[in-house]
């Protein structure tokens, strides 16, 4: 009896992947739960483990392959009475045993001779190459050859830590290289074409994002919102609210980009109209305020949801960010993580970035854009005075929320951000 391996779908989003590579080779015996080959989305390195147990028989899709539609069969695991089917592998042996022709010379030396053979050949009970899916990115980053790298991890796994360690290793990074260094002068020529423009190929996150923002902005009709707001009293209560934590003896601090997401998932919650996202069957109205927050990865951005933000303190709310951009940067976001949502949230002011437009995410309805605090003059009773002012933009969905609904909740923003007192209410 036969298994058929599957392309899995790791998020409900998912139509395609890359097969990065196969772990193991056809002959194998394997155990339900290994570890088969892996997997690239845009969002992750996963691994692909086995249904059952069994013997590898065929692969159908090769490693390096992309664009694998999920569901595809990519390999077939002969399983139960079939595992035993790769005893007779080592029977190649006998095939070797015509060698006793030539062997009657020397009758000693044939019986090691099938054993050395059939050793190397198949070695089905050998396990198969153990290594975490955030270990495999590192060293790809990196450039560190996992081949003969002892893992610490359970049962010889490889982690991310090993890779770095590795990394950190300079002796046997410049042992190889003097060999090729002859090579490199014969190569140096091909970087002189990079004026030209170098073609670099793109990651499965960098396709995907520009799949989702092309759909975004051809499907979804964005209008956009603009206010300024006055952000003394927010910046003076951060200013409190940081000195009240370190008096207490926590490290935590809350940033400005804390308070205003606090403010922004009120404003949503006290605009009942706002709560709400499209589909085709009908507006699809939200029991709770769900933000996506963009946090920038290296070579793409990924958006983990804050659930139910609106109902968590200004400093719970912070941790929670904390801990989702610590998880998204680590590479350990699950699909439920970062799917869905409500409202998303951008900042780009610790750039110094005045302001700017989002695109939104789809299913989310908006999308705030969040500038940098700027000195500007203002007039009170008459007099010059300097203020900090906040400039905020807010993309919408015109499918969902109307432009008076958008500026309803604009005002809510504005009041709760000059007003933070209110963050508490």
């Amino acid at each position: 009896m036969s298994v058929n391996i599957l392309m899995p779908a790791i998020s409900p989003s998912m139509t395609s992947g890359k097969l990065v590579r196969w772990h193991v080779e056809p002959g194998t015996r394997v155990r339900q739960g290994d570890i088969l080959a892996e997997l690239e989305t845009d969002k992750a390195a996963m691994d692909i483990e086995a249904p059952a147990d069994g013997v590898l028989e065929t692969i159908l899709v090769p490693g390096g392959t992309a664009d694998v539609p999920v569901e595809t069969p990519i390999g077939i695991l002969a399983s139960g009475a079939a595992e035993p089917a790769v005893e007779p592998a080592p029977a190649p042996a006998p095939v070797a045993a015509p060698a006793p022709a030539p062997a009657a010379v020397a009758e000693s030396v044939p019986a090691p001779a099938p054993v050395a053979v059939c050793a190397p050949a198949v070695d089905p009970d050998a396990p198969p190459r153990r290594i975490s899916p955030l270990a495999r990115r590192l060293a790809r980053e990196m450039g560190v050859e996992t081949d003969g790298l002892r893992g610490t991890g359970p049962k010889g796994r490889i982690l991310a830590a090993d890779i770095r360690e590795a990394a950190e290793r300079p002796a046997p990074v410049p042992a190889s290289p003097p060999a090729p260094a002859p090579v490199a002068p014969a190569a140096a020529p091909a970087p002189q074409a990079a004026p030209a423009g170098e073609v670099e190929p793109h990651t499965a996150m960098r396709r995907t994002i520009a799949q989702r923002l092309v759909e975004a902005k051809q499907t979804v009709p964005h209008f956009y919102l603009e206010v300024r707001c006055e952000a003394d009293a927010l910046l003076a209560l951060r200013k409190d609210l940081n000195a009240a934590l370190a008096a207490s003896g926590s490290d935590a601090k809350l940033t400005v980009n804390d308070l205003v997401m606090k403010a922004y998932a009120l404003a949503i919650a006290r605009t009942p109209d706002a709560m709400v996202t499209w589909s085709e069957a009908g507006l699809v109205r939200h029991a709770s305020v769900d933000i996506g927050l963009a946090v920038a990865l290296d070579g793409g951005l990924i958006t983990p949801i804050l659930r139910d933000a609106a109902r968590l303190s200004p400093g719970a709310l912070s941790q929670a960010a904390r801990d989702a951009i610590a998880r998204a940067r680590a590479g350990r976001l699950m699909p439920e993580d970062y799917s869905g949502g409500l409202a998303g949230l951008s900042n780009l002011g610790m750039y110094g970035v005045s302001a700017f437009s989002a695109i939104i995410n789809p299913p989310q309805s908006m999308n705030l854009a969040v500038g940098t605090t700027e000195t500007e003059l203002a007039l009170r009773d008459g007099q010059a005075v300097e203020v900090q002012r906040l400039r905020l933009t807010l993309s919408v969905d015109h499918r969902a929320i109307d432009g008076a609904v958008g500026a309803q909740l604009l005002r809510q923003l504005k009041t709760i951000i000059e007003n933070p007192l209110l963050l508490a209410s």
